[in-house]
């Protein structure tokens, strides 16, 4: 009888697992797989994941700002501003992390738009909320890139004085070049200040 019994419960427990829900994957879910395989460089797979969290939920930030880094892989600018000015109305908390990542993103858009004002605008909102910015799913993209795109902007505006200072700053960080004091008043301190950003640029 005892063996009856236990043959019974074990199929009880059986039939009771087989009968349980299965889990629906979360938005979040597709959202961090989209991050795990971007980190990859698997940029299309990264998109359609990103793409299925945003299918799920339409104000989930994050997905907003992985389809716009994944737009900036693709070297579509245009595209990527539009998620992320769409993502930015999500995310208020300027102490947010995805903030900080949607704020560099629409900044570099904006620059590969050729739209440098709106860039340094973006980009300055981002230095001023977090000075040591850093992309946490690519780490080679932080706060000097920010700068840097800062600088390249106001030259391209030919604002020379102010693309300077934000080259100082970088080098006084980077204890680089404590000497260096082009006249960017005259062609050739401009063409110093545009060597010294294209050489930051490979540091």
């Amino acid at each position: 009888m005892k063996k009856y019994t236990i043959l019974i419960l074990s199929i009880l427990i059986l039939v009771l697992a087989n009968c349980r829900d299965k889990l629906e994957p979360e938005v979040d879910d597709f959202v961090e797989y989209g991050w795990v395989l971007y980190e990859e460089r698997d940029f299309a797979g990264a998109f359609a994941e990103f793409q299925s969290g945003l299918d799920m939920d339409s104000s989930y930030a994050d997905g907003y700002n992985g389809m716009g880094w994944c737009y900036i892989e693709f070297d579509d600018a245009d595209s990527a501003w539009l998620f992320f000015d769409e993502g930015l109305l999500y995310d208020n908390d300027d102490s947010s992390q995805v903030r900080f990542e949607m704020l560099a993103g629409i900044a570099f858009a904006y620059h590969g738009m050729g739209n440098y004002n709106d860039a340094i605008i973006e980009a300055e909102e981002l230095h001023d909320l977090n000075p040591i910015f850093e992309f946490s799913h690519n780490f080679r993209i932080n706060f000097k890139d920010i700068m840097i795109l800062i600088a390249t902007c106001y030259f391209s505006e030919g604002d020379f004085v102010q693309s300077k200072s934000w080259i100082e700053d970088l080098l006084v960080i980077l204890d680089l070049e404590p000497d260096w004091d082009p006249d960017v008043s005259t062609p050739q301190g401009q063409a110093e200040l545009a060597l010294m950003i294209e050489e930051l640029q490979k540091h």
